[in-house]
């Protein structure tokens, strides 16, 4: 992790601020030296001495005085990386995207990605809240912003498929099923040739048949729960995960049919009202011709037809 060089260079013309003062404690705090270039080598001179904490102190009142000095940007990049070797993840990352920010062109872009990208993969799998002997909790979902601003600064980086599937399982891992599905989804469909597509696709149909067990009584749920499925085996029938796909569809379309079928009883038995059940066991028998359900569902048509086709014939005769 060499994001960091000590660059030093002498006052060649006195230097004037001319940009805003990027914090407020700025009138209370002075950096050590009069000018940038100054500050710099002093405060290269406390890293090399391992003063890690004093420092990131003067790296960061030179970007506060100087925001528009050629050192900024290496002082910025100094005070991020200090922080890293700190493992202030959060800070060190909000740092190193205040370079990306305001230093474009001015340090080693795709090595910052890097070390971003690592930064969030570590806060999503580190435990929060350790103590003594407590392991902690994990909170996956803290990573979550972090993965997306990255998107943001590098949609065409060529981490960014992976960038977009894992914003989707650190949704997942949080237990967050319906931002984690949008996510996935969004891999599929932006990059749908890599190999985070078919992972956002599998990963996406278990969201969602997870989400239809949390809500059985959510038809539209199990409908996109099995076309999600569905999709899966069509798009990647050669998968290893396609077995399992195919044993998890007939196990959805049993349970889409269960729901089909008690909706028509439903109409059939408690609400009395023959003609929409009717209706409702005749779609059944159309959408699900070799459920478990669909003998006495056709016992039922055959029973109910004779029922309400005399009622129709009656009605149509005294008009």
């Amino acid at each position: 992790m060499a994001l960091w060089t000590a660059i030093s260079a002498p006052a060649a013309t006195p230097y004037e601020e001319t940009a805003s003062r990027r914090h407020w404690y700025n009138s209370f705090i002075r950096p050590a030296k009069d000018n940038p270039q100054e500050q710099l080598a002093y405060a290269d001179s406390l890293r090399a001495a391992n003063r890690l904490s004093a420092a990131g102190k003067q790296y960061r009142l030179l970007t506060v005085f100087w925001p528009e000095a050629a050192e900024a940007s290496k002082a910025q990049q100094a005070y991020a990386h200090i922080l890293d070797e700190q493992r202030k993840w959060q800070d060190a990352f909000d740092e190193y995207t205040y370079l990306i920010e305001h230093y474009a062109g001015t340090f080693a872009y795709n090595d910052i990605l890097q070390r971003q990208f690592e930064i969030a993969e570590t806060v999503m799998n580190t435990p929060k809240g350790k103590f003594l002997f407590f392991p902690g909790f994990m909170s996956p979902e803290r990573a979550v912003p972090m993965f997306e601003k990255i998107l943001e600064h590098a949609p065409e980086w060529e981490k960014a498929p992976e960038l977009q599937y894992l914003v989707g399982l650190a949704n997942e891992l949080s237990q967050q099923y319906e931002l984690a599905v949008a996510a996935y989804l969004t891999t599929q469909v932006r990059y749908p040739e890599t190999p985070f597509a078919e992972q956002a696709a599998d990963h996406r149909a278990m969201c969602l048949e997870h989400i239809s067990h949390e809500e059985p009584n959510n038809e539209a749920a199990l409908d996109e729960a099995w076309s999600a499925v569905h999709q899966f085996v069509t798009r990647y029938p050669s998968s290893d995960k396609t077995p399992n796909m195919l044993k998890l569809s007939d196990t959805l379309l049993n349970r889409r049919a269960h729901m089909a079928y008690n909706r028509a009883a439903y109409y059939d038995s408690i609400a009395h009202q023959p003609k929409a059940a009717l209706l409702e066991y005749q779609d059944f028998v159309r959408l699900f011709p070799h459920s478990d359900w669909t003998p006495q569902a056709q016992k039922r048509i055959e029973a109910l037809t004779h029922l309400v086709e005399p009622t129709n014939e009656h009605t149509h005769t005294g008009s």
